[in-house]
């Protein structure tokens, strides 16, 4: 489903990705944590070309990019990417003058080209889903902060995608808000979704992931299964990190 091989990404001197190697199979959550400024949330936005990568290849799907300077990528080949993943943004990024139902319409009707009364349907449908089906005529200014990002996941759901890309998607919410939003993702997974989500949430990826990788300072020290790298991690540093956060996750 996601091949990453040799990724690299710099900002001018500041090298932040240095030489990534991921490989997600359909159905898997990927949970992706670590330090600030360790590379994770620009890995997630390479995944679908938000930040375009220096060099490496990434595979996603029927998608395939070889990038190396100063070859370019085709936009038409990055909306194709795009068609496939939906992303899910800590700021939730709704559209402030749409209602919820319009919110998720929108995708479907200006890039699918779905007739209105086909995308208003599928909106009802996903909004039932995240549970706000009543809600579908609010304006987000009138939802609190973690019905917007429910909204949010719906609008991704809603082209359909082959993967969900979640660029931590509690850090916004006040702490009582951050179950229902949780509870929503927990139910893709259990369905089968594939997800790949940048969280600081570890009890929440110790349940859901079927892999997780642990970053800093660009490079990938620990990879493996919630056990594997919650408790046994191998590297000083991965020990350091986890030990300040061993108080959210079960033993």
């Amino acid at each position: 489903m996601i091949e990453v091989r040799g990724l690299h990404k710099s900002y001018g001197s500041l090298e932040v990705l240095k030489g990534v190697d991921l490989t997600l199979q359909k159905g898997q959550v990927l949970v992706i944590i670590g330090p600030s400024g360790s590379g994770k949330t620009t890995l997630l936005r390479c995944l679908n070309l938000l930040e375009m990568p220096d060099k490496g290849s990434l595979k996603l799907g029927e998608n395939t990019f070889e990038f190396q300077q100063p070859t370019k990528i085709s936009q038409k080949d990055i909306v194709a990417l795009r068609q496939n993943t939906g992303m899910v943004f800590q700021s939730f990024n709704l559209f402030p003058h749409m209602t919820a139902i319009e919110n998720i319409m929108e995708a479907q009707v200006t890039v699918q080209k779905k007739p209105k009364a086909e995308a208003h349907k599928r909106a009802e449908a996903l909004l039932a889903k995240v549970g706000l089906a009543d809600k579908a005529n609010s304006y987000p200014h009138k939802l609190s902060g973690g019905q917007q990002q429910r909204v949010a996941i719906a609008r991704a759901m809603a082209i359909d995608p082959e993967v969900l890309l979640f660029d931590e998607p509690t850090s916004a919410l006040d702490p009582e808000l951050v179950g229902e939003v949780l509870k929503v993702m927990k139910q893709l997974a259990a369905e089968g979704m594939t997800m790949a989500i940048v969280t600081h949430e570890m009890k929440f990826a110790a349940d859901v992931a079927d892999q997780v990788i642990l970053m800093d300072n660009g490079f990938i020290i620990e990879q493996g299964s919630p056990n594997e790298v919650f408790n046994h991690p191998k590297t000083p540093r991965a020990i350091q990190f986890l030990n300040r956060l061993s108080g959210q996750v079960d033993e």
